[in-house]
């Protein structure tokens, strides 16, 4: 494949696509690419990659009608956080290999490729080598870095889902759809979990492999999570959120040691996933954060973000009982379900733990800032079950 990726959504020419697509085998070698329109997708998600959807033209043979294009994002604020999180790399990564070892349905990868040399090896030693450092220091180091860091040239070429139902995390979900989502969550870990398990790597990790440095993160950003997510959470949030100045990296650490680790996805909710007509999962996307850790940080998540505020505790109950009972039919033993509600209720104090990065990021126009003062609202009312 040429070394020139694209960096910006203009650059998916017909001549590079053509040569993507015969390497994936998706065209024949006799195939071209001779017109390509491009619809920008994704404004006001407030994340960290540039989407558009490629409606392509050929001669000589025939292709997909359309393919999306995922790219770093050109938000700087963006890109510097992506880049910090190692998501560019990660999803590549995902793509191109770990997903088709998980039982989830995910879109065809046409392609997933990254530029540059990464020595994985040395990131990872050189994570865990700022992990000893003093607290202080790393905070420190936190804001020089955050300034230098560069994304390298990624690309992820995705079958179009456009003929199915997007979720949609902003209008938010009712109890049917939230179980259906969490079945395929339980299938997901229970394909990775005990002796399943994929073994570490520099972009696939535990989520307490480094504890200090997220601690510092939190640190950094606690003056500016309390600015920006204050007027959307309760005061029994704020302190418990305040709390974590004491107990941040505790929390994480003993939730990620007492518990069984899986893959998780990372970034579970209505947004990264598509529908069929049947109400069934079509594909689960947006494999920026893959990682190793309990099931329940993702059940968790997505509970927190997608039910509306007054949805009764017992139905809560209800769906982490419907999880559980998946994971017991694929094959998941000596998890019970009192234990996986002890976790859950320690899980969303990791999200919300974990959330004061949104003071970090540009969420863009009217549909992003909705979506994280709905999202902070929907936490704060789950976060209601932890006492004070």
């Amino acid at each position: 494949m040429d070394t020139s990726l694209p960096t910006r959504l203009v650059d998916f020419t017909g001549s590079w696509l053509t040569q993507a697509l015969r390497e994936a085998g998706t065209i024949s070698e006799s195939t071209v690419v001779s017109s390509v329109q491009r619809s920008i997708l994704g404004r006001g998600e407030g994340f960290v990659g540039d989407i558009a959807r490629l409606e392509l033209g050929y001669r000589g043979g025939a292709g997909p009608a359309s393919v999306i294009a995922k790219i770093p994002t050109t938000v700087e604020e963006n890109r510097a956080t992506g880049q910090l999180l190692g998501v560019y790399e990660r999803e590549v990564r995902a793509y191109s290999g770990l997903v088709a070892t998980l039982d989830v349905p995910v879109a065809k990868v046409h392609a997933a490729l990254i530029g540059g040399h990464i020595d994985g090896s040395a990131q990872l030693d050189k994570m865990k080598k700022v992990d000893r450092l003093p607290i202080w220091l790393i905070r420190r180091l936190l804001t020089i870095e955050r300034g230098r860091l560069e994304a390298p040239p990624a690309v992820l070429l995705l079958e179009d889902l456009s003929g199915y139902e997007a979720g949609d995390q902003l209008a938010g979900c009712g109890i049917e759809r939230a179980a259906e989502v969490l079945e395929v969550a339980a299938r997901l870990h229970a394909s990775s979990w005990g002796p399943r398990l994929p073994a570490t790597e520099h972009w696939l990790q535990p989520g307490d492999v480094v504890p200090r440095l997220f601690h510092a993160s939190y640190l950094n950003a606690r003056k500016g999570f309390a600015r920006v997510a204050g007027p959307h959470l309760s005061p029994h949030a704020m302190n418990l959120f305040e709390s974590f100045r004491r107990r941040g990296r505790r929390l994480v650490q003993s939730l990620h040691t007492e518990s069984p680790r899986c893959v998780l996805h990372g970034d579970l909710r209505l947004d990264n996933l598509f529908f069929s007509g049947d109400g069934s999962i079509r594909a689960v996307i947006d494999w920026q954060i893959p990682n190793l850790g309990p099931g329940v940080l993702d059940v968790a998540y997505f509970l927190a973000g997608s039910l509306s505020p007054d949805t009764p505790e017992g139905q809560i109950d209800n769906l982490l009982a419907g999880y559980h009972r998946t994971l017991v039919d694929h094959g998941v033993a000596q998890y019970s379900l009192d234990r996986l509600r002890a976790d859950y209720t320690k899980s969303l104090l990791v999200v919300l733990y974990r959330f004061a990065g949104v003071e970090s990021m540009d969420f863009g126009d009217d549909r992003g800032a909705r979506l994280i003062a709905t999202w902070l609202g929907r936490l704060d009312a789950r976060l209601a079950r932890i006492p004070a």
